[in-house]
């Protein structure tokens, strides 16, 4: 179990690790960009300036769209629907995976059904299916995330089985368990605790799988285009051939920066596994 007198050494080795530092700070920047959408865009992102296909200048930072659209007020609007679906899925993704996961580990009774429906969902090809609901129904941003934690939550599942069933097995577990603890109060008190820096990596890991997801969705053009995330500016960007046409700036921003985000998450998340085996080593 983590005790409290190893908490601070923890914190301050993760906090300490370069990974850490760059992947928080390359977050912090982005969610900032996405923060400050709400209040200021230079345009409005739909909106034509009447200067079609301009390259990059003072007064339009990311140029402009083949119908003079500010590549630069889609690009901040669009960290906003992207972080959006990012964090929403990711939230729901690590919930489902940390119940299930706690439950099938601690609860023999359950284990055996929940791991048969984790792995019937881990048979699932979530993109493909995601396309064929998408055929039918033109997804929100609100659906996609939804639909993508209903089917990524068992991988998440799987891990937190493993290390739960670890946990279960030390002595002061089962010395709780014998002396009449509440399983429930175990789950929270011990379990859950123990595995925080497991679980917070799992979901850095969720962010990424949705911001990709919802961008492959957008490129291929079942996606929710409307809301401008950085798939929607990219693909908008290739429907309309900007890449013959030279405009570089209208695709290379947002894919840039979903190339970025996803490495912050996945530097944020080595560093708490990192963490984790330190703490149980």
């Amino acid at each position: 179990m983590l005790k409290t007198k190893k908490s601070n050494p923890l914190i301050r080795y993760f906090l300490s690790r370069i990974e850490t530092k760059v992947g928080m700070g390359i977050i912090a920047f982005f969610v900032g960009v996405a923060l400050v959408s709400f209040v200021y865009l230079p345009y409005n992102p739909i909106a034509s300036t009447g200067q079609d296909y301009s390259p990059p200048s003072l007064q339009h930072l990311f140029g402009t769209t083949s119908i003079g659209q500010d590549v630069f007020s889609q690009w901040m609007y669009g960290a906003r629907a992207t972080l959006f679906v990012g964090f929403l899925a990711a939230l729901m993704t690590t919930a489902i995976g940390v119940a299930v996961g706690i439950s099938a580990g601690f609860i023999s009774l359950l284990e055996e059904p929940l791991m048969r429906l984790v792995d019937v969902v881990l048979t699932l090809p979530t993109l493909p299916l995601l396309i064929v609901i998408a055929a039918f129904v033109r997804p929100s941003l609100l659906l996609v995330a939804g639909l993508i934690s209903v089917l990524a939550w068992a991988g998440t599942a799987r891990v937190i089985r493993s290390a739960t069933l670890s946990l279960r097995r030390l002595p002061y577990v089962e010395v709780a368990m014998l002396s009449g603890v509440p399983k429930r109060v175990l789950m929270f008190r011990d379990i859950i605790r123990h595995l925080l820096p497991l679980i917070l990596a799992y979901s850095m890991f969720a962010v990424i799988g949705a911001i990709l997801t919802e961008a492959s969705l957008d490129f291929i053009g079942v996606g929710p285009v409307t809301d401008y995330s950085w798939g929607a500016m990219i693909s908008l960007a290739q429907s309309n051939n900007a890449l013959f046409a030279g405009a570089w700036w209208w695709f290379v921003p947002p894919g840039l920066s979903i190339a970025l985000i996803s490495t912050a998450f996945a530097l944020v998340a080595y560093s708490l596994e990192d963490t984790y085996r330190r703490a149980n080593a």
